[in-house]
């Protein structure tokens, strides 16, 4: 398993950023060696560690992922209905699927509980014996949705010590939200610390998860499309943009789940969530949660989710218009870029000012 975790990597290293790609291949081995992340030790063993890795992939680059066998039987390592009916009993869980560009991504891990959300059901993940490097801390398969402890922790570190001040503004008041100081917590950082701003956290990733469950079929179709005809580019990109923004916003999703319970310390750190389309397709919600850190009126962030949801509820539509057409799909990926894309997005980045 651990080996067809490799071969993903190899398939997905390529369509990182050189940022991004160095970012997750320093979690990636502090993760393999027990260390916290903010534990910094000296760089050689890791720059070792990265140029093995490296080599290695360049061996696996190209290879499909490998069969499992399990108590003398071979399995699909897609098929992780069957797998988990096996590792269960053994309070073992494994996931298993396409992400992005249709590439394959997988984990092995303990479970820590089981319960119920909404009609959806609910693993979450404490200890990982494998996992790849995309480090995704919530996953909805078939009604099933994983919650990953582990990589989500690696992810929330990354944000907290992230020294931006369009990020660091969002973390101070999220962390004011859960009773701590961002400079306390950088300078005597635990896990136990952490453990309420984890668990509210993991809390948000499930609303997140149950929002896109609940955006529809259309979301998913215009998905679908996406994956299998413009497979890794802008549009799949949008897409999978529009989708998240409709989770987040949609009524029964992320940000009125917040609303509804006055999570204080979700909402203030949702922003410094955002990124990439969502960023840009829903730029309200810096001032937004800015006008609720001063008046503590959560009838503006109400506001603000509206506008989202009926954003992405109108990018959606005209992505929809496109999924029909036939032709060269470059023609088709230069039209929608200049007719849905960038209108959409256009201006739209700017932050409030910073203090």
């Amino acid at each position: 398993m651990r080996r067809n975790c490799q071969r993903s990597d190899a398939e997905v290293a390529g369509h990182f950023s050189l940022c991004g790609l160095l970012l997750r291949l320093r979690n990636l081995y502090k993760w393999e060696h027990g260390l916290p992340p903010w534990r910094e030790e000296d760089a050689a063993p890791m720059l070792e560690w990265v140029s093995q890795r490296e080599d290695l992939w360049l061996e696996l680059l190209g290879q499909e992922p490998q069969s499992l066998v399990l108590e003398g039987q071979t399995l699909d390592p897609f098929d992780s209905q069957t797998v988990n009916q096996r590792l269960l009993p053994q309070g073992l869980v494994y996931g298993a699927g396409r992400v992005g560009g249709l590439l394959p991504a997988f984990f092995l891990g303990r479970l820590e509980d089981r319960y119920e959300l909404e009609g959806l059901e609910v693993w979450e993940v404490g200890r990982e014996l494998g996992h790849d490097i995309l480090f995704l801390p919530g996953l909805c398969q078939e009604g099933r949705v994983f919650l990953r402890r582990e990589p989500l922790g690696y992810l929330l570190w990354d944000k907290l010590a992230d020294p931006r001040p369009s990020q660091a503004r969002f973390v101070r008041l999220g962390l004011e939200g859960y009773g701590l100081a961002l400079e306390e917590l950088l300078a005597n950082p635990s896990w136990e610390v952490l453990a309420p701003v984890m668990q509210g956290e993991m809390r948000a990733v499930a609303w997140h998860e149950l929002g896109e469950a609940r955006a529809g079929e259309e979301a998913t179709q215009a998905l679908q499309w996406a994956l299998t005809q413009h497979p890794l580019s802008e549009v799949e990109h949008f897409a999978r943009g529009v989708k998240d923004l409709l989770a987040d916003t949609g009524g029964q999703g992320r940000l009125a789940h917040i609303i509804a319970a006055g999570a204080r310390g979700a909402l203030g750190l949702y922003p410094a969530w955002l990124a990439g389309f969502p960023r840009l397709l829903f730029p309200e919600i810096d001032q937004a949660v800015l006008d609720f850190a001063e008046r503590g009126d959560w009838a503006v962030i109400e506001e603000a989710r509206q506008r989202g949801w009926q954003r992405a509820s109108l990018a959606l539509e005209r992505l929809l218009s496109f999924t029909g057409e036939e032709g060269p799909a470059e023609q088709t990926r230069a039209r929608l870029r200049q007719e849905v894309i960038q209108p959409f997005t256009a201006c739209r980045a700017r932050r409030p000012e910073q203090g």
